[in-house]
């Protein structure tokens, strides 16, 4: 009965520190502009140009902050500078260090992907984005629909290639009604309708009725009307329907004058040139401003040449047509020349492969980690799966099971280890497991400390007796740390000599938030009160006017130039 009263304060104890704990608990003001960013942007971006990022108390206000600020000047379509870039890469750079902001992660790479392609690094922006859907949840629909959109899109402006345009629109449109977004939804049914060459007369049509259809219910003139336009654009193209494209054109026209476009323009020119009638298509090219929108210059006079062309045929000026029709294909050409210079398929590719291979990537500073991450895997099965069977008497059993696993796997981790110097940059996933397993192993240990007649108890304490007596075993940590936490141990290291590999591993044991209680099992203590005392001592051997505490946050929160 006493036990089972242990067992229940306990839970209630967990329950109460992660109630209390927990997520971090952001500025109000920021989780109010988050929650406009989809409906309302203007809104959310008006609610956090206000908010000083200094004024903010902690790193992870200012990078929400950061995240926020540049989804929301991107989607009011603000001038992207070498600034966003700057706040971007700041939010990035902080979710990629803490664990528990997944959704978070996804959105700072989808949106320094966004960032790129602004400031035209449209390869770069490949990247991001696939890193994006490496890292989202599967269940993140809206994310993995953003960045389905956004790879199509370089696919549609970049490489003209419409088949995996299409494909990824495809994509994007099925999160998107997992999410009920219809606003997302018509803009995919838009844009899937409009990738030439690969979706049908039929199926372009049924795809701007449904687009259509949920602009009405929206209640939204422009997108009706870029529907009908593309609708009239099809229709003709394809020839289909020229009377019925005529019709709908002509519609647009006189009914939303004030959406009217050069491409509306341009295609009841087109029809009056198809229809044999040059004077009515010279009157609709008059109107042209190809001014309007510096981005589809090319395509304008692509398509007034091929125009001029028709109309010069038409009048019986052969020559004036092949002017008008060869300036047309040159135009035409430097455009596709210019958007198949980017890599974007290829950068997609590899990073499918690399994907499928799931190919292990680690930091160079980390050459020993793999020694260390097999011990720790070792402790962390053993004390499990002890825990999980300490009723059924299987103990012999078990142990002897995960000496023999832990044999193979600390062999497969030799053949890595020899492999090593060949892996290639900083892979954040790999940080994250081997962070979740410091945090199992400190919390076997305190489960043992609370415990300490069990068998479990008994085992753990041997693993850590070994430890302990093999203490240069823990100094392959030193790298996993320096890497974390901004050097610290090298900076130490180098600051402090006098310092001897156990007064370096108690800094290290308190970067990694270990317990006072935790600490002093693994280095050896009598009691946790004893580790208060230590680092009391390990201050004044430094010679810290501070505690050894607030030196270690000062080096982890300082700049690489600050030492």
């Amino acid at each position: 009965m006493r036990r089972l009263s242990v067992w229940i304060v306990s839970l209630l104890v967990v329950a109460i520190v992660t109630g209390c704990g927990g997520a971090h608990r952001y500025d109000q003001r920021l989780i109010a502009a988050d929650s406009l960013m989809l409906s309302a942007p203007d809104s959310a971006l008006a609610l956090l140009t206000p908010i000083c990022g200094d004024s903010l108390p902690t790193d992870g206000d200012r990078a929400y902050r950061a995240l926020l600020l540049t989804q929301a000047r991107y989607k009011c379509y603000e001038k992207i500078t070498a600034t966003d870039d700057s706040a971007i890469t700041l939010a990035m750079d902080y979710y990629r260090t803490h664990d528990g902001e997944r959704e978070k992660l996804t959105r700072a790479y989808l949106y320094k992907g966004a960032v790129m392609e602004e400031l035209a690094h449209v390869d770069s922006a490949m990247l991001y984005y696939k890193t994006a859907e490496a890292v989202a949840d599967e269940k993140d629909y809206v994310n993995l629909g953003q960045i389905n959109t956004r790879i199509a899109d370089l696919y549609r402006l970049y490489f003209a290639d419409s088949q995996t345009c299409y494909h990824k629109f495809k994509q994007a449109l099925g999160y998107y009604k997992l999410t009920g977004n219809k606003r997302l939804q018509l803009d995919c049914l838009f844009n899937m309708a409009g990738c030439s060459g690969v979706t049908h007369n039929d199926d372009a049509e049924e795809l701007l009725v449904q687009a259509t259809q949920l602009a009405n219910e929206l209640n939204d003139s422009l997108s009706f009307f870029k529907c009908q336009e593309l609708l009239c654009r099809q229709l003709y193209y394809q020839g289909y329907s020229l009377d019925r494209a005529k019709a709908i054109a002509l519609n647009c026209l006189n009914n939303y004058r004030s959406f009217v476009n050069n491409d509306l323009l341009l295609d009841l020119a087109d029809i009056y040139a198809y229809s044999s009638m040059p004077d009515s298509a010279k009157f609709y090219l008059s109107y042209i401003n190809p001014n309007v929108d510096v981005s589809s210059q090319g395509q304008i006079r692509t398509r007034t040449n091929m125009i001029l062309s028709r109309i010069a045929r038409l009048e019986g000026d052969t020559a004036l047509s092949n002017h008008y029709d060869k300036l047309g294909h040159q135009i035409s050409d430097s455009i596709l020349n210019d958007k198949q210079k980017y890599l974007i398929q290829q950068i997609e590719n590899e990073s499918n492969t690399a994907l499928s291979q799931k190919k292990v990537h680690t930091v160079h500073a980390l050459n020993n980690l793999t020694v260390c991450l097999g011990i720790l895997a070792v402790v962390t099965l053993l004390a499990f799966s002890l825990y999980h069977y300490r009723r059924t008497h299987r103990y012999d059993q078990i142990i002897a099971d995960f000496k023999q696993q832990s044999a193979s796997q600390l062999n497969d981790l030799s053949v890595l280890k020899q492999n090593n110097d060949k892996l290639q940059i900083q892979d954040d996933q790999l940080k994250s497991f081997i962070s979740n397993h410091l945090n199992m192993t400190s919390e076997m240990i305190e489960a043992c400390y609370h415990e300490p007649k069990s068998k479990l108890s008994h085992q753990v304490k041997r693993i850590v007796e070994f430890q302990h007596d093999n203490e240069h075993r823990w100094i392959q940590l030193f790298h996993y740390i320096d890497a974390e936490y901004n050097q610290i141990i090298s900076r130490t290291r180098k600051a402090y000599p006098q310092l001897h590999d156990r007064d370096l591993l108690l800094i290290a044991l308190t970067c990694m938030r270990f317990s006072q209680i935790q600490i002093a099992i693994i280095l050896g203590y009598a009691n946790a009160t004893s580790i208060s005392t230590v680092k009391f001592r390990l201050a004044q051997k430094m010679g810290l006017d501070c505690p050894l505490n607030d030196y270690i946050n000062r080096i982890i929160s300082a700049s690489d130039t600050s030492m």
